[in-house]
């Protein structure tokens, strides 16, 4: 059981592990998704993927890029699930799947518009700075401080 206030962490791809060069991960993203599965969180994928099957956008991210990081069932690909963010429907399916309440889910993204979406699912929301000016880094101990205060 993770030790954090939110059980489930669910990323963007775009613009919040991956770059606007998708095959290059944001500076910090592998070593923030690996402490968290260190730490027992349960990882996920919200994404509008256009009409891109898996295995395309596959050959579009960083070759070292491995969806086994994340619990399959919490993987939300637009071009799988049948609708896109901001649509509250495709956070309240990730919240159904995730078999937690919806304050236990975080999502992370740098768009404005898919956080409040998300918030107004009832998930918390991190929204990070653009990889150039990125804060990916920082999600692991914001998360730690904010379990200290419960």
């Amino acid at each position: 059981m993770s030790q954090f206030v939110h059980q489930v962490v669910f990323f963007d791809l775009g613009m919040t592990l991956v770059g606007t060069d998708t095959t290059r991960w944001v500076p910090g993203a592998k070593t923030v998704l690996q402490q968290l599965g260190a730490d027992h969180v349960r990882l996920g994928v919200i994404s509008n993927t256009g009409n891109l099957s898996r295995a395309e956008l596959q050959r579009r991210l960083p070759v070292d890029f491995d969806w086994n990081v994340f619990d399959h069932t919490l993987v939300l690909l637009s071009s799988e699930v049948g609708v896109e963010k901001p649509s509250l429907d495709i956070f309240r399916l990730a919240i159904e799947r995730a078999g937690v309440t919806a304050s236990q889910c975080l999502y992370c993204s740098e768009d404005l518009l898919e956080t409040l979406a998300a918030q107004r699912a009832g998930m918390a929301a991190a929204r990070l700075g653009a990889p150039s000016h990125g804060d990916l880094r920082k999600l692991v101990q914001t998360l730690r401080d904010l379990s200290q205060l419960h």
